[in-house]
């Protein structure tokens, strides 16, 4: 069967954060970063957190990745006073993304903002594919996670206009629990003060009071899966091939790159679901299947190259997603990623695989069980930190017959909630 392209709206994507709620959020927020990289200190040399600042050599000393970081400027919109028009401009803004934590409000993630005129370009791509630049942008975005984890990341957790704790703020958490109140559904204490978060990555990742209330499992018999994610719908594609094209439009999923070499001859022929998360929602991944932890592989990827084919497209236009939104199974392909293969108890369901894919700037992939691990489905099986993501379920051939429900883009899928049964 051919591959069934399956791209949600833009406003899906937008709904689920990853998109601005309007033009004048986006130029308010670039605006402002702007003006905070024209003040005295960016003509000083020290300037540039150290990694941002290593990054700049990079890019200077190598001549191939500097002349690429010239010409991915080279169709940047020029009208707009506050979009980054060379590498100078850029690193000053995400110098000054990484010197906090992201306040609540309508904008998106903020780097993915910055970027996404300069990743839609050919110099871009080039230079966003280069092993050694995503290394770079790795050790910088380990350098903000020190500040998102720390007690100073706490200051966005108020109940300002722009705090996670405001009115408009804990109603748009809310909006998939109805009737229920924050501290009701996540475990906190509203008592305490930033009730009781030890940072924003801990506020960000906060779990369920009890799941078994607002995400119930159901019966946890062996030939269910269920949801591992909370998400909604991207791709689905059937009898997947050990190697397929990655530049073509109607993009496919490529097992050997997929699976980073591991397993693949298992799983040719198989299927893939594919979905993408909130970037304000519930960012921790659940087990789907009853089963035993086969094998864990964390694969080094791409952070901001979205597909070939994509490239020159509008990234402005409200009622189409942006080039790199409608990439995301190019990106399953290519992105930083972890790979999390189950054996599950039920011998027709036998091995599957469970990936978290990161994209942009929420790329970091934690998982929190080990190989030779017993889960159960609901169990805890890893998390996303700093936001959102999206994540893959790789079945066999012939094992899991999904819900047809789930073979439609934007529904959503509720953590924990079956999703399949075995064939």
């Amino acid at each position: 069967m051919a591959p069934k392209t399956l791209r949600p709206s833009a406003a899906a994507f937008r709904n689920a954060g990853w998109l601005p709620k309007s033009k004048q959020a986006y130029d308010s927020y670039m605006e402002r970063i702007h003006r905070r990289t024209q003040s005295g200190v960016y003509r000083t040399a020290d300037a540039l957190l150290h990694p941002v600042r290593q990054f700049k050599v990079f890019i200077e000393s190598d001549p191939t990745v500097y002349g690429e970081f010239i010409r991915m400027f080279d169709n940047v919109d020029q009208s707009d006073p506050h979009t980054p028009k060379d590498y100078h401009q850029l690193l000053n803004m995400m110098n000054e993304i990484f010197r906090e934590a992201p306040s609540f409000g309508d904008l998106g993630p903020p780097l993915y903002m910055v970027m996404a005129q300069i990743m839609n370009s050919q110099g871009g791509f080039s230079a966003f594919t280069k092993e050694n630049l995503n290394l770079h942008f790795k050790k910088m975005f380990v350098t903000w996670s020190v500040y998102l984890t720390s007690t100073d990341s706490r200051s966005v957790l108020n109940t300002g206009d722009k705090g996670w704790f405001s009115t408009a703020a804990l109603d748009a958490l809310m909006t998939e629990y109805p009737g229920r109140t924050f501290a009701q559904v996540f475990e906190c204490n509203p008592e305490k003060e930033y009730y009781g978060f030890l940072s924003f990555d801990d506020f960000f990742n906060r779990r369920f009071r009890d799941a078994s209330i607002d995400r119930p499992t159901g019966p946890l018999d062996n030939n269910i899966v269920g949801a591992a994610c909370e998400s909604s719908t991207y791709a689905y594609q059937e009898d997947v091939k050990a190697m397929d094209e990655l530049f073509i439009k109607d993009e496919a999923y490529s097992l050997r790159h997929l699976l980073a070499g591991t397993f693949v001859e298992e799983f040719v022929g198989g299927t893939v679901l594919q979905s993408f998360l909130n970037t304000t929602g519930y960012h921790r991944w659940h087990v789907p299947v009853n089963g035993t932890i086969s094998k864990i592989v964390n694969v080094p990827g791409t952070y901001f190259a979205q597909g070939p084919y994509t490239i020159g497209e509008p990234t402005d236009d409200p009622d189409v997603a942006p080039p790199y939104l409608q990439s995301l199974r190019f990106f399953s392909n290519t992105a930083a990623r972890a790979l999390v293969f189950i054996q599950a108890d039920d011998s027709n369901i036998g091995l599957m695989c469970f990936i978290a894919i990161g994209m942009t700037e929420i790329s970091t992939c934690q998982v929190t069980v080990f190989e030779g691990q017993k889960v159960i489905r609901g169990q805890e099986l890893g998390l996303f930190h700093f936001g959102g993501s999206s994540s893959a379920l790789v079945f066999r051939k012939s094992t899991v017959q999904i819900d047809g429900s789930y073979k439609v883009p934007e529904v959503p899928l509720k953590i924990n909630a079956p999703i399949g049964v075995a064939v």
